[in-house]
């Protein structure tokens, strides 16, 4: 008897982890478009990654005259399909001042490009949505205009930087909220994709009841002035090997997030949402997060006492955590993208 039981006890286990990631599984199938495009966010997502293509082109040291011409048409066509079937939106203008910019950069470089310049023509007057508010394309910046504003000492400001668990009682306003989240918005992610959501709660009672869910905010929870849910959008994914892109620009905008309040004088603390997959359904019911939404984590944030105590977490040693120049084996086959 002794013998079998822990057997029994790794059969559970197993049972459950693959339960869960079964959960996993069916979420991400359901929400990407790696069986095709089924919603307006994939196809949403489509018109992204092709005027970011065309930005990233824009953007190389020497662009090729006529650089991606069939991702240009293909472009076109989403856009032209998105505008007639939901009509013109914030990523539709991003697209059509893409082209923009494709088309003059190819006109500077007395390539004929007249074809794509009628389609934009049309399409612009499809899109009544276009103000003038979005921009594409590629732009001019100079290392001096970078250096006026990287004043910082980012070293040392990353080394006043902590896990705070101390707060003041003090009201965090909307306006503050708006503007780290905005700060984050700066976050790279896979193709401009830009999957990112915040779910921010301030009244008591509604705050309370999502930390509830969250086992790592005992003892200090009731004094975080904000609760926020930091989620990515599966939609916006459309290959299998991007099926852990959307824990990637989660946890790099949720990052982004808590260096926005430092930076402003407040603190911000991590409560991760590593949960089985009951907590994550009963979580997602109660704030009516979509299916297709991955919680990447909470966090709670605030102002600040005078004065409060942190950990000291101290770090590994560098030679631990960095490979400078490493051996790598010039022999091994390589792997050929297209």
């Amino acid at each position: 008897m002794t013998r079998s039981a822990p057997k029994l006890a790794d059969t559970r286990t197993a049972l459950t982890l693959a339960s869960n990631f079964w959960y996993d599984f069916r979420r991400f199938a359901r929400a990407s478009f790696v069986y095709g495009r089924r919603n307006q966010e994939n196809q949403r997502a489509m018109i992204h990654i092709l005027f970011h293509s065309i930005e990233h082109g824009l953007s190389l040291p020497e662009p090729r005259p006529g650089f991606g011409r069939e991702k240009v048409d293909s472009l076109i066509r989403k856009t032209e399909s998105y505008i007639a079937e939901f009509g013109p939106d914030r990523s539709t203008e991003s697209a059509l001042s893409a082209l923009d910019g494709w088309i003059a950069f190819n006109r500077s470089a007395d390539v004929d490009v007249d074809d794509v310049a009628r389609n934009l023509d049309r399409l612009n007057a499809e899109s009544a949505f276009r103000q003038g508010e979005a921009s594409g394309g590629a732009e001019e910046v100079t290392a001096e205009e970078i250096a006026r504003v990287s004043t910082q000492d980012f070293e040392a400001f990353m080394a006043a930087r902590h896990s705070v668990r101390q707060y003041a009682p003090r009201l965090v306003t909307a306006a503050e909220i708006e503007a780290a989240v905005r700060a984050a918005q700066q976050t790279p992610t896979v193709c401009n994709r830009q999957t990112c959501r915040v779910y921010a709660f301030t009244d008591p009672d509604e705050k309370e009841k999502v930390l509830s869910y969250q086992s790592g905010n005992r003892g200090f929870g009731h004094e975080v002035g904000v609760v926020l849910i930091i989620t990515s959008n599966m939609e916006h994914m459309n290959l299998i090997g991007e099926r852990y892109q959307h824990w990637i620009d989660g946890g790099m905008f949720a990052m982004t997030l808590a260096l926005a309040f430092h930076a402003a004088g407040m603190g911000a603390c991590m409560l991760n949402w590593s949960v089985t997959k009951d907590i994550d359904m009963a979580m997602r019911k109660c704030v009516g997060i979509p299916d297709s939404e991955a919680v990447i984590t909470l966090m709670g944030a605030g102002h600040l006492k005078e004065h409060f105590r942190v950990p000291v977490s101290q770090r590994k040693p560098l030679g631990d955590i960095l490979s400078l120049n490493p051996p790598i084996d010039m022999n091994a086959p390589g792997v050929t993208l297209e």
